[in-house]
């Protein structure tokens, strides 16, 4: 992916993405790639270090993790006002 999208990344940066794609999906990694990328530009680096890896990890989460923050912050969303406005739980 990153030889299509022209991006030069770190050995460290590459062993970070690999372990993220392990540890979440292929498809959520390489769609950091391109992020990861944005952000290397604007800091005008060369190339995509572990830094930017970790700053679009924070940024964008997978789906495990946007799971955990609905259930976590479930009360403070609209749709949970709805369901009390309904009368179902």
């Amino acid at each position: 992916r990153c030889e299509e999208e022209d991006v030069e990344m770190t050995e460290d940066a590459y062993a970070v993405l690999t372990r993220i794609g392990l540890e979440t999906s292929l498809r959520y990694a390489m769609q950091l790639i391109t992020a990861a990328s944005l952000v290397a530009r604007k800091r005008k680096g060369a190339e995509v270090g572990v830094e930017d890896i970790k700053r679009v990890y924070s940024l964008f989460l997978d789906e495990s993790r946007s799971t955990q923050y609905m259930r976590e912050y479930q009360e403070a969303f609209l749709f949970n006002e709805l369901r009390e406005y309904l009368g179902t739980s």
